[in-house]
């Protein structure tokens, strides 16, 4: 059986006896599913990599999203961390940078 999940808004403060409910309540979520564990050090990866190059560049970051054909917001965002982007936007954007993979032994 599937239970249809239903969003509560207030419209008023929660009471203490509220509150220690809540935390109880996130305290046994939180136990039963673990927040994922930080990421390690991710400094050699290929979207660092891409993020160096952005930011080395000398076009702004507005030419750089134009030449790719990708959205100002979607290039920013993956620069400040926000979000991840898909293999072929980094393809796009490295293809706007002159930029090539080397293989290394």
């Amino acid at each position: 059986m599937t239970r249809k999940l239903e969003r509560v808004f207030r419209d008023r403060r929660l009471t203490p006896d509220e509150i220690a409910q809540d935390q109880e309540v996130r305290r046994k979520v939180e136990a039963e599913f673990p927040p994922e564990p930080r990421k390690a050090d991710l400094s050699g990866r290929l979207s660092a990599a891409l993020r160096e190059a952005l930011r080395a560049s000398n076009k702004t970051t507005d030419e750089i999203a134009h030449d790719a054909g990708v959205a100002p917001v979607v290039l920013s965002q993956f620069l400040t961390g926000e979000r991840d982007i898909r293999m072929a936007t980094a393809d796009k954007l490295a293809e706007a940078l002159g930029l090539s993979l080397a293989k290394t032994s």
